[in-house]
């Protein structure tokens, strides 16, 4: 075996499988303890292109196992092809109801198993895509509540995974476990649904030693030098190897060079760009938001306040997006004495950042207008999730939950309009995000600014509330809902003369508590 005979590629797997015995022995005990009937399957996650899906590959084809690639997946039909032309057979599924359709066709791997009376492995690679972007097309095409979809399809999973005698299931994601469990427990009905029955495994990145290992390997680096400098910059990530021992094979010049040419002439770009708009995409935080932060914190504003400086937002709604990055992986958050300090995981990224992403022009402007979407999206979900619950939240002694605008507000919501509904209700109008109904309809404008809110605002809504009453001829309340900013005074006196409830964000963080809800 040779590099001229084989090529580096073949050589880069089989040495990066040196540092993959620990994993490998893992899943094969987890494996041996499915087959003795003490095991269901597991949740292997870790960085992007840290080697995940080579690792659960070469595992699954020891044991002549099923690997399902879900990235694709964005319809219950996607899916039914998927896994039809896996196990080469056709699949009968309900077409009226998508959760137990999609039940039926993963039920259809164990029953494959079992037919042909074997016992094997089967890894759902991306498999968060089952529970995250899967139920949001699902409400939509079928008019459903994602919370339900969401709920229901954890529970038959379980069930599925739970029931298998045949198939050891291998639920692969490129997030932290700090998220998934997040995103597996999150809602109230679905605490612990798939916690309590898969054990874990992470897949870390190579360790220094390993790194230099697949370095020389590629390089034949005879004095070992250079090798020690590609893996201290590749921070073991085994893709960032491969790429700077591909430069130096072809220019021979020092790591650190060749790690600035290769940023600067976008060899990193696939990797980094990719990396953060699958994170986005997860997080449900937009992309551009998670790369601004990523850059505040690659010229140096590692603390809450000083992103909040940099993004020209406030220091909540830094704090909050830099949390957020710390659970899908891309920051380490550290205490520094008495201060909270991030920093970038990936080493190189901090470089990419910084010769690659140039600030964006109005970033304060375009941080709210993209936050702004998803303040949205938020309010309304934290809404549904009120649905036939009756709640109050009182004013507190400082009037800074609905800044006096009321003493409490009791929310008994029959029903939140879905965005169709809410245009056709209100037609030309413009002034309101959210429609919510029970005895009273509710108009809620959301709002997320860096700036006070001015008067006009409310004044806009109020011309909203008064229309709508006009065309229903019962009775409607507005609310200002701000995630993230605060009224000014006009505004709050406007307010008050036109019955309309301001929801502070200490308000909406209230709320989101008493529904067990993640708050904002």
């Amino acid at each position: 075996m040779s590099i001229d005979l084989y090529g580096y590629r073949f050589l880069w797997v089989l040495a990066m499988f040196i540092d993959r015995e620990y994993e490998l022995k893992n899943l094969d005990e987890m494996y041996s303890m499915f087959l003795k009937g003490h095991s269901h399957g597991v949740i292997v996650y870790g960085f992007r292109k840290v080697g995940k899906t080579t690792l659960v590959r070469r595992f699954i084809e020891n044991k002549r196992g099923i690997w399902l690639d879900l990235s694709w997946v964005n319809s219950v039909e996607s899916l039914a092809r998927i896994v039809a032309t896996t196990i080469e057979r056709d699949i009968e599924y309900n077409r009226e109801d998508p959760v137990e359709a999609i039940a039926e066709i993963l039920g259809s791997i164990e029953f494959h198993a079992r037919e042909n009376n074997v016992r094997i492995p089967a890894a759902l690679d991306e498999f968060h895509i089952l529970v995250e972007r899967l139920p949001i097309k699902l409400s939509r095409k079928y008019g459903l509540r994602r919370d339900e979809v969401f709920v229901d399809l954890l529970w038959k999973l379980r069930g599925i995974i739970t029931s298998s005698t045949h198939v050891f299931w291998i639920l692969v994601s490129s997030v932290g476990w700090a998220k998934i469990r997040e995103y597996l427990s999150e809602r109230q009905k679905a605490k612990g649904a798939l916690l309590g029955v898969l054990d874990k495994l992470e897949v870390k990145p190579l360790s220094h030693k390993d790194s230099v290992l697949l370095a020389t390997t590629i390089t034949k680096d005879t004095n070992g030098d250079v090798s020690e400098e590609i893996a201290r910059l590749s921070g073991g990530i085994p893709r960032i190897i491969e790429i700077l021992a591909r430069r130096y094979n072809t220019t021979k010049e020092k790591p650190l060079k060749l790690a600035t040419a290769a940023i600067v002439e976008g060899d990193f770009d696939e990797l980094f760009d990719s990396m953060i708009r699958f994170l986005a995409e997860f997080s449900r935080r937009d992309f551009d938001t998670l790369l601004q932060a990523l850059k505040a914190v690659a010229e140096g504003n590692k603390t809450p306040e000083a992103a909040a400086r940099y993004l020209g937002t406030t220091r909540d709604s830094a704090y909050n997006v830099l949390e957020e990055l710390v659970k899908v992986g891309l920051l380490e958050r550290k205490k520094n004495k008495k201060r909270i300090i991030y920093e970038l995981r990936y080493p190189l990224l901090r470089e990419w950042l910084l010769l690659r992403i140039q600030p964006q022009k109005d970033k304060t402007e375009i941080l709210a207008r993209a936050l702004g979407i998803t303040a949205e999206s938020y309010m309304r979900e934290l809404l549904e999730q009120a649905t036939e619950k009756k709640i109050t939240i009182f004013e507190d002694k400082e009037g800074n939950t609905f800044y006096g605008t009321t003493s409490k507000l009791t929310l008994n919501i029959r029903k939140v309009l879905s965005k169709r509904e809410t245009e056709q209700i209100l037609s030309a109008t413009k002034n309101a995000d959210i429609v919510a109904q029970n005895d009273t309809t509710y108009i809620i404008e959301v709002k997320i600014t860096t700036r006070k809110i001015p008067k006009e605002e409310v004044e806009s809504l109020q011309k909203t509330v008064s229309q709508l009453k006009r065309k229903i001829q019962g009775p409607v309340r507005g609310i200002l809902a701000i995630l993230e900013g605060e009224p000014t005074k006009l505004a709050i006196a406007e307010a008050i003369k036109h019955d309309i409830v301001i929801l502070s964000p200490k308000a909406i963080r209230i709320l989101a508590k008493k529904l067990d809800y993640p708050h904002w």
